[in-house]
């Protein structure tokens, strides 16, 4: 590429990345950034990329493909994850940026991994960038290209600036999931405990009783405890269950 077609490669990618932070401080403020969105982004920003995916990994349990760009990128990374081995599954592994410019030549690194990746798709390079999460939760963006030597400095770099974006904006998600989650249970809990009241004052009942007897018909009637306490605030008694009577 000449030095014209790097600079203005280069400026694109730049004003790509000013998107991508522009948008994450509108419009996902309120609403968490999706992973499909973030894999959609990446296939963008970086040049050479024919496909991007993201792999997480939560504690001690199995890599999971979390999303990705095209099929191929799909593919590519569940043979990475069955396989137990590979480029991204390093980054994540050992918290950098695992380049493979030509798969052919990585058989000694990754032989189960390389033998199926060539046979079942066209990719021949590939890098995986490591994404940092709170806790033990981690993952890694993996960038697939069909030609050998595919991607330059300027894609790598494009690469590992998205993967600080990124876990940025995955951990806020988290954050905002995990703060809507909170608010949805302290909001039945309070539910709840007003049926609970409820029913001690109707049937002069103690609060384990009353709780226990929400309980019983949410199993019963097949619903959630939180939908079973909300008519019993809004009727003044528990629904009938299916053998046809109230339940105290």
């Amino acid at each position: 590429m000449s030095p014209d077609g790097v600079e203005t490669t280069a400026r694109q990618a730049a004003d790509g990345l000013r998107e991508f932070a522009r948008r994450f401080a509108t419009d996902w403020s309120d609403r968490p950034l999706e992973p499909q969105q973030l894999v959609d982004f990446s296939a963008h920003a970086v040049p050479h990329a024919v496909g991007v995916g993201l792999t997480l990994v939560r504690g001690n349990r199995e890599p999971t493909p979390l999303a990705a760009s095209n099929e191929l990128a799909g593919i590519v990374d569940a043979i990475e994850t069955e396989c137990g081995e590979g480029p991204c599954l390093d980054a994540i592994e050992y918290d950098d940026i695992t380049v493979a410019n030509d798969l052919a030549k990585e058989e000694e690194r990754w032989p189960k991994f390389v033998e199926r990746a060539l046979q079942e798709t066209p990719v021949r390079s590939m890098f995986g960038a490591r994404i940092f999460l709170t806790g033990e939760d981690r993952g890694a963006l993996n960038f697939y290209a069909s030609d050998v030597n595919a991607f330059d400095q300027l894609d790598i770099g494009i690469g590992a600036m998205l993967s600080a974006v990124a876990s940025i904006a995955l951990q806020h998600a988290v954050e905002q999931k995990r703060r809507v989650n909170l608010e949805i249970a302290l909001e039945s809990s309070r539910v709840i405990g007003m049926a609970m009241g409820i029913l001690m004052a109707n049937k002069l009942c103690t609060a384990d009783h009353a709780f226990d007897s929400l309980r019983r018909v949410s199993q019963e009637t097949n619903r959630k405890l939180r939908d079973v306490a909300l008519e019993v605030t809004e009727t003044g008694t528990l629904p009938v269950n299916r053998r046809g009577n109230g339940s105290a």
